[in-house]
């Protein structure tokens, strides 16, 4: 795999950021004679960077058109759901076995400054203390091979997913369904804990299912 420094990464990264923003909507053109102007280098580095995101099915190559960001569709949207919801359902589990005290002192406290965030509606806020609060629960499960999985499948979701928080009611809604996963995780209940995060999922994938039929 290319360094962290090579030309070609580089650019991949900064297209991965677009795609994950929202820069680059699904279904969009990808200007390859644009992009090496932008960089001020010549279109291979470009296509390298395309391969790349390719693989990761962030881009989808077009006969005779070039690339294109990668538009799933509803179903394979749901299905990206499904899956992201066993991996963290088994994040949860093992979070509640491995643990400290201190890491689970740290949930309780991430879970309840997030509540005043969505009783006020304060997406972006909110938005931010639930990426925390998942992040601490990916990194005290303490098995990195998962916590890859779970971020290459929630950048695959990432340009529909960003959206969700828009509906009425959701801050609330998912504020809700972490009381029962912090709390399991706390008392080391692992099955619960499971249990709990495949439910906030899938309560999560009804609302993006309804954003995504909506926008269909």
């Amino acid at each position: 795999m290319p360094s962290a420094t090579s030309t070609p990464e580089r650019i991949r990264l900064a297209l991965q950021a677009d795609i994950e923003h929202g820069a680059l909507r699904a279904g969009e053109l990808i200007d390859e004679k644009g992009l090496a102007a932008k960089y001020g280098v010549s279109r291979t580095p470009i296509r390298e960077a395309l391969l790349m995101l390719t693989a990761q099915k962030l881009v989808v190559a077009m006969p005779r058109a070039g690339s294109m960001v990668h538009k799933p569709s509803a179903t394979e949207l749901i299905a990206l759901l499904e899956f992201l919801g066993e991996l963290e359902g088994i994040a949860a589990r093992l979070a509640a076995l491995r643990m400290t005290a201190e890491q689970r002192s740290t949930l309780i406290q991430i879970h309840e400054s997030s509540e005043t965030l969505a009783t006020l509606g304060e997406r972006h806020r909110y938005e931010a203390a639930n990426r925390a609060l998942h992040e601490h629960i990916y990194h005290g499960c303490g098995n990195s091979v998962i916590n890859e999985e779970i971020t290459a499948a929630q950048r695959r979701l990432s340009n529909f997913r960003r959206h969700v928080f828009n509906q009425p009611g959701r801050l609330m809604a998912s504020f809700n369904e972490h009381v029962p996963l912090v709390q399991a995780i706390v008392a080391g209940d692992s099955d619960l804990a499971a249990t709990a995060m495949r439910d906030h999922i899938i309560g999560k994938g009804k609302a993006f299912a309804d954003l995504v039929l909506v926008n269909a």
